[in-house]
């Protein structure tokens, strides 16, 4: 366990560099500042398990995609439905925010969190890592590609 945590927080140092990232939101600029409203606009809502919030956030051609699974959702009715299954088996007291930041030009952000809750099929709980890459576009998220840090995360989620 000790190592997959040192891995999870030598990535999230690492990421922002990478991706040419910064967390420290001082930047004035418009899109970045619009990035970090809808950034924390989106994270608020989640943590709150408002599904209808976090739709109002999507542009109308919105994807959500997890491409080591090939999983991917279209438009705002489909990721609203993985929205609202996600928050039904969302533990929020034990899910939190890792690390957020958003790109130096106000186009991407990435969330990391530590996901906790139970499988909606038989009740065992999960206990995850993930990592979600924003994409924004005037306002609006327009992509989100979500990892995991864990193999068998989709084990644990679907069995």
């Amino acid at each position: 366990m000790k190592n997959r945590i040192k891995g999870l927080l030598i990535a999230c140092a690492a990421l922002p560099l990478a991706v040419g990232c910064s967390s420290d939101g001082d930047s004035s600029s418009n899109a970045v500042d619009q990035a970090h409203e809808v950034q924390d606009a989106y994270i608020e809502a989640f943590q709150a398990g408002d599904v209808a919030a976090m739709a109002e956030l999507y542009d109308d051609d919105v994807t959500w995609s997890n491409p080591t699974h090939g999983d991917v959702n279209t438009g705002v009715a489909q990721v609203q439905n993985l929205d609202e299954w996600v928050v039904r088996v969302t533990n929020m007291d034990e899910t939190e925010i890792v690390d957020r930041f958003v790109s130096d030009d106000g186009t991407q952000g990435v969330v990391v969190f530590h996901w906790v809750g139970a499988r909606s099929d038989n009740g065992e709980p999960f206990d995850l890592d993930m990592t979600q890459v924003y994409e924004y576009d005037d306002g609006k998220i327009v992509n989100i590609d979500v990892s995991w840090a864990n193999p068998d995360a989709r084990d644990q989620m679907m069995g």
